[in-house]
C-alpha cells in the first residue's frame, strides 16, 4: 500500500514540514555563499517537533534572505507549488514566529533579495535532498547541502559553481523517485 501525506497524523505532518523548513534555511545560506555549521530536527516526545539552523558565516546583505527562505520552504511544501505571499505569511504567523521576528530585525520582507523565491524554486531538488537527509539522520551539514546541489568545488563565497547556480548556467540533480514494487 502507498503510503499518502493524509495518512500521516499531525506530528509526523510537522516533522516533514520543519525538515523542509530548515532545509530552506541551510540552502540559502549555501546558495548566498555562506556556510551552515548544523541543520537540525528533533521529533521528542518531550518537547515535540524542533528543528533549528546554525550558521557559520552568512555573507552582509544576506541574512533577511536565509530567514525568510525556510517559511517559504515550508509554504511551498504545504501548497504543492510556488506559494503565495499570503501563504508565507500563513508560516510567518503560526509556525514561524521566530524567524518572522528575525526577519523583522532584519529590514523585513523587503530587505529579501528579490531573485531568491526563483533560486529557491530552481534548486529546490536540493531543498528535498536536505530535507531528506534531515528526516532520515535528524542534522545535515554543510558537506550534505553542497551534495544535494551537486557542488564539488567547496562552496563559499569564492564558489564558481554556485555563481553558475545563482545565475541558472547550471542545474541541480533531479530527486530520484523510488520505482513502486508490485505488492506480492
Amino acid at each position: 500500500m502507498t503510503l499518502r501525506l493524509t495518512d500521516l497524523t499531525a506530528r509526523e505532518r510537522q516533522h516533514l514540514e520543519t525538515c523542509i523548513h530548515e532545509a530552506g534555511h541551510a540552502v540559502a545560506a549555501t546558495l548566498l555563499g555562506g556556510r551552515i555549521l548544523t541543520a537540525a530536527v528533533t521529533n521528542s516526545r518531550v518537547w515535540g517537533v524542533s528543528g533549528k539552523t546554525v550558521h557559520d558565516d552568512v555573507p552582509d546583505g544576506s541574512w533577511a534572505s536565509t530567514v525568510y527562505a525556510g517559511p517559504w520552504a515550508q509554504a511551498r511544501w504545504r501548497a504543492g507549488k510556488r506559494p503565495t505571499q499570503r501563504e508565507v505569511y500563513r508560516v510567518l504567523a503560526t509556525a514561524a514566529q521566530h524567524d518572522d521576528r528575525a526577519l523583522l530585525a532584519s529590514g523585513g520582507a523587503s530587505a529579501v533579495d528579490q531573485r531568491l523565491t526563483g533560486l529557491l524554486t530552481r534548486c529546490w531538488p536540493g531543498v528535498v535532498r536536505v530535507a531528506q537527509k534531515l528526516h532520515r539522520d535528524g542534522e545535515a551539514t554543510d558537506a550534505d547541502v553542497l551534495a544535494a546541489l551537486g557542488i564539488t568545488d567547496g562552496g563559499g563565497p569564492g564558489s564558481v559553481q554556485l555563481a553558475n547556480l545563482r545565475a541558472g548556467l547550471r542545474g541541480v540533480p533531479p530527486v530520484e523517485r523510488r520505482k513502486r514494487t508490485p505488492a506480492a
